[in-house]
C-alpha cells in the first residue's frame, strides 16, 4: 500500500516553464498551468522523485499515440479478412470497452495522480498480493511488447534496405528510445507528441483519400456497399470470425491505459487527466471504426495481399491498398515510413510504462531499492537500464527456436493488456464501494466515470469472454497446442505471482473501511486548494479566448 504523502508542492513561474511554439500552435487554449506545478515532484522518498513535467498536449497525443500502432496499419488486415461486417462489429465493440475502461481509470488517476496507477491501486484498494501480481504482469507485457516491436521494426526497413541484417535495426531502435527516455519526462513527452503526431495526419490522409475512393471520385469505381454482399461477406465465418475478430481489435488498440500511467507526471491532473479521457471516445470512434469502416468498403476480405505470408513489409496494409487504389504510386513507402515511426512510439511508450511500473513497485518493496532511486530530472534510471536490458534479452529470443520462444511472449504480451483492462474494472468497483462505505461525498471527484456501474461491470464481463474465446482458434482446425499454450500461459504466471506475494507476505484483501482514500489524493492539494486552482484556470482560460477575439476582430 503507497504509505508516504505526497505533500505540498513548489510552485514556478510560467516563464520558467512555457511550452514551445508547437504547443501553442496545437493548444493555443492551454490554461496557465505551469504555475501551480511545472516543476513539481511526485515525492515518495529520498531519491525518487517523479518530475511533473507533461503538458496537456503531451498527455492527450499520449492517450492517443499509446492506441496507435502497427496493430491497426498491419493487424487491421487480418481483421478485415474475416470480413467488413465483422470488423466493423468487433473494433466498435473493443471501442466502448476502452472507453468505459478509460473512463474508470480516468476517475482514479485524477483523484489519485500517484506513481504506479492502477497497479498501485491494486494493493491500495484490493490486495497487495494482487498488486504485486498486477505490477508484474503489465511490466511483462510491456517488455515483451517492447521487443516484439524491435524484432518488427526490421520489416519495413527491410523494404528499402534489404542487405543489412535485421538485428542491427532491432538494436539501434533500443538505443534511440532509451536516450529518449533517459533524458527528462518532459523530453519523452515531447517525442510522444511529434510521433503521434505523424500517425495522426497519417490516418487523417488515409480517411480523406478512402472516403474519395469509396465514393468514386478517385479511382474510377463507385464502391457504395457491393463489397459487404460479395461472397461470405459481410461476416466470414460466422461466430467464430467475428471471435477471431474481436482478439485482434483488442490487441491492436492496447495501450490506452498509458493515460493513468502518466497522471503522476502530469502537469495539474485534476484539470488534464479529465480531458484527455473524455476526448477518447471521439479518437477511437475516428481513427480506428471510420478506419476499419472503409477499408471494408473498397477492400475485397480476399484480397491476397490483405493474408499473403511472405509479405515483407507494408504493401500488405490496408492502408497501403487503399493509396493505391487511388493512384498513389508511392504508398508503400509512405506507409513504411509510418510503420517505422510507429514502432519507435510503440518502443518508447513501452519502456516509459515498464520503467515507471518497476519504479512504484521498488518504492512499494516489491522490487530492488535501487531501481526506486531517481536522477535529479526525475527519470528513474536504475529502472530504466533494468528494463531496456531484459528487453534485450527477449528480444535475443528472435535467434532462438524459429521464433517459437517469441510466440509464447507475443501470447504473454496480449493476454496481459487484457488483464490490466479488467484489473481496472475491479480496482474501481472496489473504489467505489470503499468511498460509499466510508461516507464520502461524490462531488469530491473532480471528474466520475459516466454509467457506474454498468461500465466497469460491462467491460470485466466482455473482457473475460474475449480471454477465454482465444481457444477458440487452437481447436478450429484440430488442436494447435503452440497457439493454445501461447495465448493462455499468462494466466498460471499470474496465478503464480499472486499467491507466492500472498504467500511470502501473508497478505489479505484489504477491508473498505481501511482502504485509503486520502494518501496522495489530488496531487497534494486539499479539496479548497484544488477548487480555487481549477477556478483561477478556468478563469485564465476564458480571458485567453476574449483576447482572441478581440484580436481577431481589430486585426
Amino acid at each position: 500500500m503507497v504509505a508516504r504523502s505526497l505533500g505540498r508542492r513548489e510552485s514556478s513561474s510560467y516563464a520558467e516553464s512555457k511550452d514551445n511554439a508547437a504547443a501553442d500552435l496545437v493548444h493555443k487554449d492551454e490554461p496557465d498551468v505551469e504555475s501551480y506545478s511545472s516543476t513539481e515532484s511526485a515525492t515518495i522518498g529520498p531519491n525518487t522523485s517523479l518530475t511533473r513535467g507533461l503538458s496537456q498536449r503531451c498527455i492527450s497525443f499520449i492517450a492517443l499515440g499509446g492506441v496507435i500502432g502497427s496493430g491497426l496499419f498491419l493487424g487491421s488486415g487480418t481483421a478485415l479478412s474475416t470480413g467488413p461486417g465483422s470488423a466493423l462489429v468487433a473494433y466498435s465493440v473493443v471501442s466502448v470497452i476502452i472507453y468505459f475502461t478509460m473512463s474508470s481509470l480516468g476517475e482514479l488517476a485524477t483523484y489519485l495522480p500517484i506513481p504506479g496507477s492502477f497497479n498501485a491501486y491494486g494493493s491500495r484498494f484490493v490486495d497487495p498480493a494482487f498488486g504485486f501480481a498486477l505490477s508484474w504482469n503489465y511490466w511483462l507485457n510491456w517488455v515483451s511488447t517492447v521487443a516484439n516491436e524491435a524484432g518488427a521494426v526490421a520489416i519495413p526497413i527491410s523494404y528499402w534496405l534489404p542487405d543489412v541484417h535485421f538485428a542491427v535495426w532491432g538494436v539501434s531502435l533500443l538505443a534511440v528510445v532509451f536516450v529518449i527516455n533517459a533524458v527528462t519526462v518532459r523530453g519523452y513527452g515531447e517525442a510522444e507528441f511529434w510521433f503521434a503526431l505523424i500517425k495522426i495526419l497519417a490516418i487523417c490522409m488515409f480517411i480523406v483519400v478512402g472516403i474519395l475512393v469509396a465514393s468514386g471520385a478517385v479511382g474510377g469505381r463507385r464502391y457504395g456497399f457491393s463489397l459487404w454482399h460479395y461472397g461470405e461477406a459481410p461476416f466470414v465465418g460466422g461466430f467464430g470470425g467475428v471471435l477471431n475478430t474481436f482478439i485482434q481489435a483488442g490487441f491492436s488498440m492496447q495501450g490506452s491505459e498509458l493515460v493513468g500511467v502518466v497522471a503522476a507526471e502530469s502537469r495539474a491532473p485534476a484539470r488534464l487527466i479529465p480531458r484527455a479521457t473524455r476526448q477518447i471516445i471521439i479518437r477511437l470512434a475516428l481513427f480506428f471504426v471510420l478506419s476499419i469502416f472503409l477499408m471494408g468498403l473498397v477492400i475485397p476480405y480476399d484480397d491476397p495481399r490483405l493474408i499473403s505470408e511472405d509479405s515483407d513489409s507494408g504493401t500488405s496494409s490496408p492502408f497501403t491498398i487503399v493509396l493505391l487504389k487511388a493512384g498513389i504510386q508511392p504508398a508503400a513507402h509512405i506507409m513504411n515510413a509510418v510503420l517505422v515511426t510507429s514502432s519507435v512510439s510503440a518502443c518508447s511508450s513501452g519502456l516509459y510504462a515498464a520503467c515507471r511500473t518497476v519504479h512504484m513497485m521498488a518504492v512499494q518493496g516489491q522490487a530492488p531499492k535501487l531501481m526506486g532511486r531517481t536522477t535529479k530530472h526525475g527519470v528513474p534510471l536504475y529502472a530504466l537500464l533494468f528494463c531496456t536490458l531484459t528487453t534485450l534479452g527477449l528480444w535475443a529470443f528472435n535467434f532462438v527456436g524459429q521464433g517459437v520462444v517469441f510466440v509464447f511472449l507475443s501470447g504473454i504480451s496480449g493476454v496481459a493488456g487484457y488483464l490490466a483492462w479488467a484489473s481496472i474494472c475491479v480496482v474501481h468497483i472496489r473504489f467505489r464501494m470503499a468511498w460509499k462505505r466510508q461516507g464520502r461525498d461524490l462531488r469530491e471527484l473532480k471528474y466520475r466515470a459516466p454509467l457506474y456501474p454498468f461500465g466497469p461491470v460491462f467491460c470485466f464481463v466482455l473482457i473475460c469472454v474475449v480471454i477465454f474465446g482465444q481457444a477458440y482458434p487452437s481447436f478450429e482446425n484440430g488442436f494447435d497446442s503452440t497457439t493454445f499454450f501461447s495465448s493462455f500461459i499468462e494466466l498460471p504466471l499470474f496465478a503464480l505471482f499472486w499467491g507466492a506475494w500472498k504467500w511470502w507476505r501473508r497478505t489479505s484483501v484489504v477491508s473498505l473501511d481501511n482502504i485509503d482514500l486520502d494518501t496522495g489524493a489530488r496531487a497534494g492539494f486539499t479539496l479548497e486548494e484544488e477548487n480555487c486552482m481549477l477556478a483561477e484556470m478556468k478563469q485564465k482560460q476564458k480571458k485567453r479566448k476574449v483576447l482572441r477575439v478581440l484580436a481577431a476582430i481589430l486585426g
